[in-house]
């Protein structure tokens, strides 16, 4: 396996799992050859990855985890399958990755815009190749607007996909991290004074009817759903959806006060 250096233009940023399929190869073998192509013949192609693959004679167009799998195994030999053509590798590299459907999010959109730019394609044309809808690369076409620090937390796990999503639409001078929901203690405090306990992590819901304080449902407090958290762009587009004239008057009122204290 020291023949063999890793390809540049491999889309996944980090090999997940090796040590679960470093077991299967102990028990069984590499059993898929590795695909690879000659290195004058890939860089013929690809000259500017001179310096990444160094002297090493093959470079490796699919199989990256399996030979990174077989070292941790112990294996010092792994089949593989030489290519006599470096031509479209890249595309093809992408196009295989996506039907392996181990990629993240981001490693997806970033391989969804390397394809776009390879073939000079729309993102249509792009989706079609990859066997996804052209509304599914839009989403993930959002991911690439987040800001690094984001994109960071979305890989980290600490940003949940369909948030990411909803703040990629944003400027990036008003994307943040969304809220942390309220400790629970203070839920079920604020349940007692009319709030509902499951207040989500990314929204609060709006003071409901009490029953106990004899207010009626022609009153003036009214159910307003779920009004989601986040920049104050989309605060006050979510109240002003939802909200009458009147409450957003008395709702600029009641904030108005709270400031001047």
């Amino acid at each position: 396996m020291e023949d063999l250096a890793d390809n540049p233009d491999n889309p996944r940023e980090s090999l997940r799992d090796l040590e679960g399929l470093a077991d299967t190869i102990r028990d069984e073998g590499v059993l898929q050859d590795l695909v690879v192509v000659p290195r004058d013949t890939w860089l013929a192609v690809y000259p500017h990855h001179a310096e990444k693959v160094g002297d090493r004679p093959y470079v490796i167009q699919h199989g990256h985890r399996r030979r990174h799998a077989a070292a941790l195994a112990g294996l010092s030999e792994v089949p593989v399958k030489v290519r006599e053509s470096a031509e479209s590798a890249e595309e093809r590299t992408l196009i295989e990755n996506f039907q392996r459907d181990d990629l993240t999010p981001l490693e997806e959109a970033r391989a969804l815009q390397r394809l776009m730019e390879l073939r000079e394609i729309s993102l249509r044309e792009a989706c079609r190749k990859v066997g996804k809808s052209p509304g599914w690369g839009t989403q993930r076409m959002i991911l690439l607007k987040l800001r690094p620090e984001l994109q960071q937390a979305l890989v980290d796990g600490t940003l949940k996909l369909e948030d990411a999503r909803e703040i990629g639409k944003l400027p990036p001078e008003e994307q943040a991290m969304p809220l942390a929901p309220p400790p629970v203690a203070e839920s079920v405090r604020r349940a007692g004074n009319g709030f509902h306990a499951d207040e989500s992590v990314y929204g609060v819901n709006a003071r409901r009817e009490d029953p106990a304080s004899g207010e009626k449902a022609g009153g003036r407090r009214r159910d307003h759903g779920v009004i989601r958290l986040g920049p104050p762009s989309v605060i006050a587009a979510e109240l002003r959806a939802k909200l009458s004239r009147e409450d957003l008057e008395t709702l600029v009122e009641l904030l108005s006060a709270s400031v001047a204290r």
